[in-house]
C-alpha cells in the first residue's frame, strides 16, 4: 500500500519532466499555426517585440561594423562611409516598422518555407534545435537552397511551461 504513492508521485514526475521537454516544441508548432493563420493575438502574445527589435537592431550594427571595417582596410569610398553612418538609423527604423504581429507571421512564413527540401510546406517545429541552458531553446531552419542563410528564433522560457519568442536570426547579410 505505501508503494502506490511513490508509483504515482513518481509518474506525475516523469510526465512534468517529459512535458518540460517537449514544451518548445509545442510552443514552436502553436507558433507555426499561429502564422499560417495570420492570428495576430497569438503572436502577440507569443513574441517579445521589444526583445526581438533588440536582437534585429544588434545583428544589422554587428554586420554594419563588419562592413565598415572591410571597407576601412579596403578602398577610400567616401559614400561607402555615409551610407555606413545612415544605415544602422535607417535600419533600426525599418525594424520597428516590421517587428509587428504581422511582420513576424510574414517573416516566419517565408523563412520555414524556404528551409525544407521536400514538397510538403515545412512549419517551425522542423528544424535543427538545440538547448542553450534550461530557460532557453534555440531552432535553427536552413534554406535548401542556400545553405548559408540560416534563419532561427530563440526562446527563452516563461513560467514552468510558457515560452516566448526572444531573438529571431535573420540571414541580413544577404541582404547588405
Amino acid at each position: 500500500m505505501k508503494a502506490r504513492p511513490v508509483l504515482v508521485l513518481g509518474a506525475v514526475l516523469v510526465i512534468l519532466i517529459a512535458f518540460n521537454f517537449l514544451s518548445p516544441f509545442i510552443f514552436l508548432h502553436s507558433l507555426s499555426q499561429a502564422a499560417e493563420r495570420g492570428d495576430r493575438d497569438t503572436i502577440s502574445a507569443e513574441v517579445d517585440f521589444p526583445a526581438v527589435r533588440d536582437s534585429l537592431k544588434g545583428q544589422l550594427g554587428r554586420l554594419l561594423a563588419r562592413k565598415a571595417m572591410a571597407e576601412a582596410s579596403g578602398k577610400r569610398n567616401p559614400f561607402a562611409r555615409f551610407a555606413m553612418q545612415v544605415l544602422p538609423s535607417v535600419g533600426g527604423q525599418v525594424i520597428d516598422a516590421v517587428v509587428t504581429p504581422d511582420g513576424i507571421a510574414t517573416i516566419l512564413r517565408r523563412h520555414v518555407q524556404q528551409s525544407g527540401d521536400s514538397q510538403v510546406r515545412p512549419s517551425l517545429w522542423r528544424g535543427q534545435f538545440t538547448w542553450l541552458d534550461v530557460n532557453h531553446f534555440r531552432a535553427r531552419y536552413v534554406n535548401a537552397n542556400r545553405p548559408d542563410e540560416i534563419f532561427g528564433i530563440v526562446l527563452e522560457r516563461r513560467g514552468f511551461f510558457g515560452w516566448q519568442v526572444i531573438a529571431i536570426r535573420l540571414p541580413l547579410d544577404q541582404l547588405l
